[in-house]
């Protein structure tokens, strides 16, 4: 334990001389003044308008976790090659605090970009709602909970394959996402990571706020959760037996 928080105090001095907590910061901020901008002079319904946010939300999340993750992994690379994860006595606890560091940052991001654009909705351009305060945490925390396989998947991807692979595929993951939104995805959408936040969001959105019905079957929200859950479990645990094994190659890109 005493590694692990001498490796997370070290990671937050690491992040003095990181883009990261800039990327966190500055992006969901521009997301929200974009839409903010635009939905000022649109005539969409207030609850159209927040469901194509929260939409547009999920999409990009896959390629901003390729963005993050490459560049954390980047960083390590070029402060002497991998050597301060490396030799670190207990390697887990080095991979452990830069995980835990990465979804703090992406937690607080997603609540920034969620909470945020609400305030903004209601008390700038002065729209009100059925969705209440608590509604943007949740949504959040969904999303955010939905995408922990992704940190994992570009984590691995990042330090094993660098950074372009990590940020291509992130991308390929949000147009995917994307795509498993309309009828395509239907019956599918379950076995494609970046379609799950995408698609629980929407699913919560519809059903677990705006009315009391029953969850129809075919939405496949329970099987989709118990996807999600087990495939995270298990890509933390193969990401931790690699890790373990690794002596800080990487391949050319």
């Amino acid at each position: 334990m005493t590694t692990y928080w001498r490796s997370f105090y070290s990671e937050l001095i690491k992040l003095k001389r990181q883009p990261l907590i800039w990327v966190h910061l500055f992006v969901p901020l521009a997301g929200i003044a974009i839409f903010l901008g635009y939905y000022g002079y649109t005539p969409f319904s207030p609850a159209s308008k927040i469901s194509a946010y929260m939409q547009v939300l999920a999409i990009a999340f896959p390629t901003m976790i390729g963005i993050v993750c490459s560049v954390a992994a980047d960083q390590e690379a070029s402060a002497g090659n991998y050597q301060q994860l490396l030799v670190s006595p207990n390697r887990l606890a080095s991979l452990a605090a830069k995980l835990t560091l990465l979804l703090l940052l992406g937690y607080c991001s997603s609540l920034l970009a969620a909470a945020g654009f609400g305030a903004g909705f209601m008390y700038i351009l002065k729209q009100q709602t059925i969705f209440d305060p608590v509604f943007y945490v949740e949504a959040a925390s969904l999303l955010f909970g939905s995408c922990l396989f992704l940190y994992f998947l570009h984590l691995f991807i990042s330090l094993r394959f660098g950074k372009g692979a990590s940020i291509g595929l992130g991308i390929v993951e949000s147009l995917v996402g994307a795509l498993l939104l309309t009828g395509l995805g239907d019956h599918i959408w379950i076995y494609f990571p970046s379609a799950w936040p995408i698609r629980m969001l929407t699913i919560w959105m519809q059903y677990g706020i705006a009315s009391g019905d029953m969850l129809p079957a075919e939405l496949l929200l329970w099987p989709g959760i118990l996807w999600c859950t087990g495939a995270t479990v298990i890509s933390m645990i193969v990401l931790g037996y690699w890790y373990g094994r690794w002596e800080g190659t990487q391949s050319v890109e």
